[in-house]
């Protein structure tokens, strides 16, 4: 942890310990060396985390991160899309695009560049269309369906005033599961797990289950019940404590809180509903046939302290020895598409061709798995 760290990487996101590498190897996927510089940019819901890259060496020239100034009208994707829609959908647009463009600005003056060869940018499916000015009613709306599609590239200068070269958007899985967890499945598939689950967990929770080239997808509200809002330690500091909570019997199984503690009985109650519904969704997702890793991101995902996900029946205890931490994917993923085009390519479009959702809803199980992870129960911690 660096000195002076908040403990919150929502706030901050520079922590060398989430970061992506200071230098591409790549993996299997390899570096492609071309000429020139480019652009990757990460568009959470929360925060935007922006990387310079040499798509000579690899290397990592900069970084810059910062809060997503769309906050102002909500925390979350459903309050964008009911300001959109309510008439705030050129101001969502205006405000990100300003925020993107000075970022790439700030990095291109701080290494002396005056043009970028490339840019790569991956966020959810709603950002995407606030980024565009696209609008987003089929997306509040069942079944939830984008309305639209995305260009194979972008002028940059349409985007970002000033700037001079192509953009390119990660393409997204559905409605709910964005080109942000389809740029992290890009990250780590070099990595050569044949079977394996990312949880990107945010403001959204989003679910991806990669078997041997077939893809399944699935979505969750889940974020902001675990966000630290500026306690140190943010996401993970939230885990800790309810754990520590549950195993010493201040908060019992049914998620009674007894006594005073540092979360009020509400808190307690939205921690019960976001956990459950993203345990549901792992179960749910999981094969028969056991998994290889379990990678961990977005900005919640990447802090979680993984035991004390399993002490509160998040992820089951057996999976520990499988959790990987992938840090920031997406950024990683956008990485990967300017540094190895050929192959990162390739590989996004046997993703889209092999992926199928589940509507966690409308799954026969969603009921009783939900309300059997809602307790804190330690029997449920255990299973794989």
């Amino acid at each position: 942890m660096r000195e002076g760290c908040l403990g919150n990487c929502l706030v901050c996101g520079k922590c060398g310990r989430f970061s992506i590498l200071e230098t591409f190897g790549g993996g299997a996927a390899g570096l492609e060396p071309r000429a020139g510089c480019g652009v990757a940019v990460d568009i959470g819901t929360t925060s935007v985390v922006i990387a310079l890259v040499c798509l000579e060496t690899g290397k990592t020239l900069g970084r810059h991160s910062f809060l997503n100034p769309q906050r102002e009208y909500g925390p979350d994707v459903i309050s964008r899309i009911a300001a959109a829609n309510g008439g705030a959908l050129p101001a969502l647009r205006d405000s990100v695009r300003a925020a993107v463009g000075q970022g790439i600005r700030t990095l291109m003056d701080s290494q002396h560049i005056s043009q970028i060869e490339d840019t790569v940018i991956a966020c959810n499916t709603v950002m995407a269309h606030l980024l565009l000015g696209l609008p987003c009613e089929s997306l509040g709306v069942y079944p939830f369906k984008p309305s639209y599609g995305l260009k194979e590239a972008y002028d940059l200068g349409e985007l970002f005033a000033d700037l001079r070269g192509a953009a390119r958007i990660v393409p997204w899985l559905s409605g709910f599961v964005g080109g942000d967890v389809t740029a992290g499945l890009l990250h780590v598939l070099p990595r050569g797990d044949k079977r394996f689950m990312l949880m990107d967990l945010g403001t959204n929770g989003e679910l991806a289950l990669y078997d041997g080239g077939r893809l399944t997808v699935t979505s969750t509200a889940a974020g902001p019940a675990f966000e630290g809002s500026g306690r140190p330690g943010g996401a993970s500091k939230v885990l800790d404590d309810l754990a520590a909570l549950v195993r010493s019997g201040q908060v019992d199984e049914t998620g009674l809180l007894r006594g005073a503690a540092a979360f009020t009985q509400k808190k307690i109650r939205d921690l019960q509903l976001a956990k459950s519904a993203v345990r549901t969704g792992f179960e749910i997702l999981k094969p028969p046939e056991g998994l290889c890793a379990v990678y961990l991101a977005g900005g919640i995902g990447q802090a979680m302290n993984p035991d004390s996900a399993a002490e509160v029946g998040l992820l089951p205890q057996a999976a520990i020895p499988i959790v990987r931490a992938a840090g920031n994917a997406s950024l990683g993923g956008a990485v990967r598409l300017l540094l190895s085009p050929e192959k990162a390519y390739s590989d996004l479009e046997g993703l889209l061709k092999n992926c199928t959702e589940i509507n966690l809803a409308e799954h026969p199980r969603f009921q009783d798995l939900f309300m059997e992870y809602m307790f804190f129960d330690g029997r449920q911690n255990v299973r794989l």
